[in-house]
């Protein structure tokens, strides 16, 4: 990829405590063109990881050459979800704060899920926003979770199953339950072994009266086919399916490094942006 003609392409985004991952999009071909990702010591706040970004952007100048749209999704735990006849944004600070504990200077932003009828409210720290801001004058920003919902979703629509999606992160994991289309659970876990990670899955399963010979788990993320994860989901859950990147797009030869569940919600995000 020519990397003096960004603008004429779409930079989607990534940023959690400890990488960058990004993927630069033709939107007019819907082929993706190139991928990066840089890891950094483990931010554990988001002024941390706003301190590391920015060097990250000082050391690839190439990165703020101007795109025609900039999509970036941010790792947070500090989100809560409202359905959409029950959201009144005046008081969206006032709901987060009851349920996650929010520092006074923190912007509160939401996202629209069509897919679920609701809105995602969740925190950000300003130096970050203001840091992200240096990819583009206004970066669309979006939680973690949404792609992942909205994506569970739309291959749940018009189909009269259950099932669970999983993606894995460096110890944690987000888990999107729906049924006939409709969203019943989504949550972050944290793991520190195999047996947490399916004894979450499991009680997730059994709070929701799903059966684990009937339900499909769709695992995406950054984990390898020969984990002790994956083997460990496919002794408890009989239909266990890795993910699939869009269909829609097209991939260049530099994608075939990674398995195709890898750094699934990433370009899921312009599909759903």
């Amino acid at each position: 990829m020519d990397t003096t003609a960004t603008e004429k392409f779409c930079l989607v985004a990534q940023c959690d405590r400890e990488r960058f991952s990004l993927a630069v999009l033709d939107n007019l071909t819907n082929d993706f063109l190139a991928f990066e990702s840089w890891n950094y010591r483990k931010a554990v706040t988001q002024l941390q990881l706003s301190e590391q970004l920015d060097r990250m952007f000082t050391d690839h100048p190439w990165l703020l050459n101007g795109f025609k749209r900039v999509d970036v999704i941010i790792t947070t735990e500090k989100f809560t979800l409202v359905p959409s006849s029950l959201f009144d944004s005046s008081s969206a600070r006032e709901v987060l704060s009851f349920n996650v504990p929010l520092q006074d200077n923190q912007i509160v932003r939401t996202d629209i899920l069509r897919m679920a009828d609701a809105r995602m409210i969740y925190a950000i720290d300003p130096k970050l926003e203001k840091v992200l801001n240096r990819l583009a004058p206004s970066p669309r920003i979006r939680h973690h979770l949404t792609p992942l919902i909205e994506k569970a979703l739309s291959q749940s629509k018009n189909k009269n199953n259950k099932s669970i999606a999983v993606h894995i992160r460096q110890g944690q994991f987000d888990l999107i339950a729906v049924e006939n289309g409709k969203l019943l659970l989504a949550n972050v876990f944290e793991y520190h072994s195999p047996e947490d990670f399916i004894y979450y899955i499991l009680f997730a399963a059994e709070q929701l009266r799903l059966n684990p010979e009937e339900f499909e788990l769709n695992i995406s993320g950054e984990v390898e086919q020969d984990s002790a994860l994956i083997k460990i989901a496919g002794k408890y859950v009989r239909n266990v399916i890795l993910a699939k990147r869009e269909s829609g797009h097209r991939f260049a030869k530099g994608f075939d490094q990674f398995p195709e569940h890898f750094h699934f919600n990433l370009f899921a995000l312009h599909f759903f942006a």
